[in-house]
């Protein structure tokens, strides 16, 4: 039995409780960067490799080396009697998990899909969650086959499909993809969904990053984003041709030892008295979709929809 977990936390914890097999972490983010599906096993690699590498500050060998082992690993899959997913509903492990099901489509799989943060439990709950686990229904693994091609579109508005109905054979589906669809640029100020929060936090006092950090997926949302992702996307707005917010080293606290101010030109986005994608040229990956300049997709909250749009002030 090969158990497949959603990160390193989860998988000390459940192998401490004694569950039988063998036990890996999943270790990728794919929530951020590029994840377009449909190009080759050697391309797909040395894209997530050259990004992941420059995101988070890793050597580009060593990461490349983890993933064509962990892609390695999902290609064997189908050879042990039983594959086990053990997922959040966030939509850090949504976006993964819909690539692992997309992945190991031909094994004999369980899904631990739980609404809870596994790696909170004690030991004694762990051997209950798993024997909970349901096998993966033919429903579920065709929304998951379908969900994933849509995030790894070059067209985003194959998502909309999923943002009206809930599905309850693959719970919390719609909530993760509207999640995943706010973080568009909105067509009211430029910003995406986890930008606007995080400035938002900024201009009520959160200015150091232990407290953003604290306060920044507090229920609701469920991001499910670690520190390394926020402080990068904290850097986006900050190191940017018209700067939303300002970074200042400090001399004391936890790192990331920063400070946070909210600049003039944060303020008027926030408030949608500019657009942050006519003074900013957007450049950014949102699972298959580039959004540049010249390929703008943006998100409308009234709506429920992501919309292609003229740049703004063209």
């Amino acid at each position: 039995m090969l158990h497949i977990h959603n990160g390193d936390v989860t998988l000390s914890l459940v192998k401490r409780s004694g569950v039988a097999g063998d036990h890996v972490a999943f270790r990728e983010t794919l929530v951020a960067g590029p994840a377009r599906d449909g190009v080759s096993a050697h391309d797909w690699i040395e894209t997530r490799a050259r990004f992941l590498s420059e995101a988070y500050e890793e050597k580009v060998l060593r990461t490349r080396n983890a993933l064509i082992e962990q892609e390695a690993m999902l290609a064997a899959a189908a050879q042990h009697d039983e594959v086990v997913l053990w997922f959040e509903h966030d939509l850090f492990c949504l976006v993964n998990l819909l690539y692992i099901l997309h992945r190991v489509g031909r094994a004999n799989v369980s899904v631990i899909w739980c609404p809870e943060a596994i790696g909170t439990m004690n030991e004694a709950q762990v051997p209950w969650l798993f024997e909970s686990r349901a096998a993966l229904t033919p429903t579920m693994s065709a929304l998951a086959r379908d969900a994933w091609n849509a995030y790894a579109s070059a067209d985003p508005t194959a998502l909309n499909r999923f943002l009206a109905d809930d599905r309850p054979d693959f719970p919390f589906l719609r909530d993760g993809m509207l999640l995943h669809a706010s973080r568009f640029p909105s067509i009211r100020n430029g910003l995406g969904s986890i930008e606007l929060r995080i400035l938002d936090l900024i201009a009520n006092g959160a200015n150091d990053f232990a407290s953003l950090f604290a306060r920044f997926d507090d229920a609701p949302p469920r991001f499910g984003l670690g520190d390394a992702e926020v402080l990068r996307i904290i850097r986006g707005v900050a190191w940017c041709a018209v700067p939303l917010v300002t970074i200042a080293q400090a001399s004391d606290g936890p790192p990331p030892k920063a400070l946070f101010t909210l600049t003039p030109a944060g303020e008027n986005v926030m408030m949608g008295k500019v657009d942050n994608t006519a003074v900013n040229d957007p450049d950014l990956w949102l699972g298959g979709a580039h959004v540049t300049k010249e390929e703008l997709w943006r998100w409308d909250d009234d709506r429920r929809r992501i919309v292609r749009s003229r740049p703004a002030g063209s």
